[in-house]
């Protein structure tokens, strides 16, 4: 048996490029994550760079780093029976983690609320641009938009140029850190309780977390951060 942390622990992992890291972190504890791909691969194998510059599903260096420690399975479960396999997977899961949008689950008939009705202590953990509920729930956030909502980009860049965003898009890497760390404290909860419970992740929160350090400047050395360039 091994002495990972999370071992005895499978996750299942609905995610696209918005979530993985969420499952990679989970796999990389040593949990059983389960990638559920739909017919035909999921989009994200077509994101580069690819190895020896060959661009093929099988050999993006993006997807084998953000789904590596991962087994997967190929699921559409956009049909009844795709449907009915994924509820009996859900019946010896521990953590369910998508990222479609928000209430899409639901009309598939894969909400909360029938995940738990067939598994009391399972975990599931959402991962969107603006959350679940709101005004901006239904709103597209793409890296750029994510951080200059998050006011992040105010100390990115040249200070005589407009503010830029991180060189490398990171919004959802923050998010999916995010969604890991949530997931263990839901966890840790359920060995508590023996519930389960729903993790709302916003990525437009998670950013505007990062920028917390930017106030502590002031807050500690009366220091107002300024774009100060590469």
């Amino acid at each position: 048996m091994s002495d990972s942390l999370l071992a005895s622990f499978r996750v299942l992992d609905l995610t696209d490029e918005k979530g993985f890291l969420c499952g990679r972190v989970l796999g990389d504890f040593g949990a059983d994550v389960i990638k559920i791909e739909p017919p035909g691969g999921d989009p994200s194998r077509a994101i580069g760079p690819f190895y020896h510059d060959v661009a093929h599903p099988e050999k993006s260096l993006y997807w084998m780093a953000y789904n590596a420690n991962k087994r997967g399975i190929t699921l559409d479960i956009g049909v009844a029976e795709g449907r009915d396999i994924f509820i009996k997977l859900v019946k010896s899961a521990d953590f369910v983690i998508e990222s479609f949008r928000p209430g899409q689950m639901a009309r598939l008939g894969l909400g909360y609320e029938n995940l738990r009705q067939v598994n009391p202590g399972v975990i599931m953990t959402s991962i969107t641009s603006f959350g679940q509920a709101g005004p901006w729930k239904d709103y597209k956030g793409s890296d750029i938009v994510l951080w200059a909502l998050s006011s992040y980009m105010y100390v990115t860049g040249d200070e005589d140029r407009p503010p830029v965003c991180p060189s490398f898009p990171q919004a959802f890497l923050h998010a999916g850190l995010e969604a890991a760390s949530a997931s263990l404290v839901a966890l840790h909860h359920r060995q508590l309780t023996g519930c389960g419970q729903w993790i709302d992740v916003s990525a437009h929160d998670a950013l505007a977390i990062v920028n917390l350090q930017n106030q502590q400047y002031w807050d500690l050395a009366h220091f107002n951060p300024q774009r100060a360039g590469a």
